[in-house]
């Protein structure tokens, strides 16, 4: 434990000046990896690994895709007011990725599905691509309740996606043999979220103290000597 610890720290060191100023972790770690799920420690073990396991299956089948499986606005960070807007959200995420990654995106939440088929360049930003199709069918698969209910889905929703397109995934194993990976996953995200966080904060004081010296007509940078 106090190595992972060490591992955190050394990860928030480094993370802090390049974090992102949105604070939203899911924007951070699916640039990496292909599943962003909450950090908590009661996350269940043998879905999230089913769900890993289904989409770098369907992935390697040639079915590209990203899932972020989103179980209350603490895990939007700084975007929490997107919680009850699971379509938007999609939106927002795919062109957060779009300089990484521009394939499908699949939002799974308490408050519903969000989908995106993909971003396209337009000029100098990137347009992204709902289907109102795909949430239609998505929609036939109800969404389970608490954390591993909504693993479930995520990975019952990838493999209806992936059959709709003729590529039949197999069964996985869900063995927690990776606990170590989620282990280290898990200490990515938490600091992704920390260090957006704190980013955000740094950013305030700077701006009021900012605005406290435009106020009292001190030069900005100047110190008290």
């Amino acid at each position: 434990m106090r190595r992972l610890l060490a591992v955190a720290l050394l990860l928030a060191a480094i993370a802090a000046p390049l974090a992102r100023a949105d604070g939203d972790p899911a924007s951070d770690f699916l640039l990496t990896y292909q599943v962003f799920y909450p950090y908590y420690s009661n996350t269940p073990k043998d879905s999230l690994t089913k769900l890993k396991e289904t989409v770098t299956e369907a992935n390697k089948r040639g079915y590209r895709i990203r899932v972020a499986v989103i179980t209350s606005p603490y895990d939007l960070g700084s975007v929490s007011a997107l919680w009850e807007k699971p379509k938007a959200y999609a939106g927002f995420l795919a062109e957060e990725l779009s300089f990484v990654y521009r394939g499908r995106l699949l939002i799974v939440s308490p408050k519903g599905y969000g989908y995106n088929e993909g971003t396209r360049p337009v000029g100098t930003t990137y347009v992204v691509h709902p289907s109102p199709k795909t949430l239609a069918l998505l929609r036939t698969v109800p969404i389970g309740k608490g954390t591993n209910g909504l693993l479930k889905t995520a990975d019952r929703a990838v493999r209806l996606l992936a059959a709709r397109d003729g590529i039949k995934l197999p069964a996985t194993s869900g063995s927690t043999g990776s606990g170590s990976s989620s282990s280290m996953d898990t200490i990515v995200i938490a600091v992704a979220a920390v260090a957006g966080t704190l980013l955000i904060v740094g950013f305030e004081v700077l701006r009021r103290r900012r605005r406290r010296q435009r106020a009292s007509g001190e030069p900005e940078g100047a110190h008290p000597s």
